[in-house]
């Protein structure tokens, strides 16, 4: 991850909303909603992720359910889970990843 880090939601914060950013956020609680950037969602190993996303880069640790549009890519780590649609260039997953999804790959993301 390039990008700084510009906003961390730690564990135990409940959000529910809409966020756009243009760094990079790191999620340890709970969001749901919709969120927007031209930067890198990171969800830690506590965090839990409902949304539907169009980044440039998200980071998978905890657990995803929504739909996801990257630019660039989708990382899963050993541990991590992503449930529901993954539209990116790139797809990595690490062994002990658990995946349930549609997936579309290889060509920029719209």
């Amino acid at each position: 991850m390039s990008e700084p880090l510009q906003s961390f939601l730690d564990q135990g914060t409940v959000f529910e909303g809409k966020i756009v950013f243009s760094g990079a956020v790191r999620i340890d609680g709970h969001f749901k909603g919709e969120a927007c950037a031209e930067g890198t969602l990171v969800i830690g190993e506590s965090g839990t992720v409902e949304a539907d996303l169009e980044l440039k880069r998200l980071i998978v640790h905890g657990r995803f359910k929504g739909s996801v549009t990257a630019k660039e890519r989708v990382e899963v780590a050993s541990g991590g889970q992503i449930e529901g649609e993954v539209a990116a260039p790139s797809f990595v997953v690490a062994d002990g990843a658990r995946i349930t999804a549609r997936i579309r790959m290889g060509e920029p993301a719209r």
